[in-house]
Formats: C-alpha cells, sequence, structure tokens
C-alpha cells in the first residue's frame, strides 16, 4: 500500500528540495559516524520494539542507493544478535519520495518512503513509510523519529515542538502514538558499508549470551 501518501518535504535549508538533497538527508551523520540515523521513535509497534536501531543510507556505483538498517533482536533460543538487512532504493515521483525493496527469507517486500521534515542542523528528521510482501500479503505503515544519538531532539521552543508535530500530523499519527526504541549501546553492531569488506544482506552477529528480551518503552 502507499496511502496515506503524505506531502513530502518542499524545502531545506531555504532551497526547493531535490533528489539529491533528499538523499543528503538519508546519509544524514553517515561518515561523521559510522551510521546515518539512529530511531528514537515510530508508530509501528512491530518493528519499534527490536533495539538500538541504526540506519545507514549510501551512494553505491552507477548512481545506486542503498538503505541498511541494523538492529538487535533476541533469537527464539534466547540470544542475543545483531541483524543487517539491505534494501535497494529508486527515486519515486517526486523528490523527497522513495521507493525501498529487500529480500527477506525468499519474500521480496516493497515500500514507500517519504521525508516529512528534517531540522537544518540535522539535529532531527522525521521520516513515514508504507509497505507490503509480495507474497504474504502483509501490509504495514509507520513513522520514525530519528536523530543522532537516539535520543529525543532537544525542543528548543515551541517551535520545533510545533515542526515535529505537524510533520507526523501529515502522515495521521500523533506523538502520543510513538513507541520509544531502546538505545543502550551499538557495541559489536555490523555498521561498515561495502567498501570495508563487512557483509551485507542477512548478516548476523551474536552479542551476548541468552537473556531475557529488551523491550521498548512506550513514549
Amino acid at each position: 500500500p502507499v496511502y496515506p501518501r503524505p506531502e513530502p518535504l518542499r524545502t531545506f535549508k531555504g532551497k526547493p528540495l531535490t533528489y539529491e538533497s533528499a538523499e543528503d538527508i538519508y546519509v544524514g551523520w553517515l561518515g561523521q559516524d559510522p551510521w546515518s540515523w539512529k530511531v528514537v521513535a515510530g508508530k509501528n509497534p512491530a518493528y519499534d520494539f527490536f533495539p538500538n536501531q541504526h540506519q545507514i543510507f549510501y551512494r553505491g556505483k552507477r548512481s545506486a542507493f542503498w538503505y541498511d538498517p541494523v538492529f538487535r533482536v533476541t533469537t527464539y533460543d534466547g540470544r542475543v544478535v545483531w541483524r543487517r538487512r539491505h534494501y535497494r532504493v529508486k527515486r519515486a515521483a517526486e523528490p523527497g519520495t522513495f521507493w525501498f525493496s529487500v529480500l527477506d527469507n525468499g519474500v521480496t517486500s516493497n515500500e514507500y518512503w517519504t521525508i516529512l521534515d528534517c531540522a537544518d542542523d540535522f539535529s532531527w528528521a522525521i521520516f513515514h513509510y508504507s509497505g507490503a510482501a509480495s507474497v504474504a500479503g502483509q501490509q504495514y505503515r509507520g513513522a520514525l523519529v530519528v536523530s543522532r544519538d537516539g535520543a529525543w531532539p532537544k525542543i528548543d521552543g515551541m517551535e520545533t515542538r510545533r515542526r515535529i508535530e505537524a510533520a507526523l500530523d501529515k502522515a495521521g499519527v500523533k506523538t502520543w502514538e510513538l513507541y520509544e526504541v531502546v538505545n543502550d549501546g551499538s557495541e559489536g553492531a555490523p555498521l561498515g558499508l561495502p567498501d570495508s569488506g563487512a557483509p551485507m544482506a542477512e548478516q548476523y552477529q551474536e552479542v551476548r549470551p541468552p537473556q531475557q528480551p529488551v523491550q521498548a518503552a512506550v513514549a
């Protein structure tokens, strides 16, 4: 599904948003940090349950663009591991909108992503997505608040608060509906880029012995 299709960000740093500047927003802090963004909170509890969500957006050869989320999961047998997935990203109909596709356990999922807003200093951004698995027929959507370190952005006066709320409103999301993501460290996370030799799709790395699952707090 691609509805609702909230309106994307139209201007950034005083200039009309282009595909290139939209991709720059996604790339975010990558280069200064080994990730682009960390997820602060989101609308979809099935996804936002996973702790320590790192977003890695990067450009490839021949104008390719890629997205690798890295997050921590607890397996059925109680092991705590890192997981990394690998999405191809293609530009959609207008700047600020993109199609994401991923092959997961033999099932292709297609998602429609929209940049709703981003602070000029990259202290925070708001993304929306909707998608479906091609075989399973599963449909889902969500909204993400992201920042450099996974902490809530500093609300410096009412203007920032209004901007965040207005961006979420475009997607029909209220701040009280968000599920906060647990961010308690990146140790052992597979955060390298392809040129560094790090394997991409379906990477797992155990980080510690079995323990009780970490649960995300509700904002």
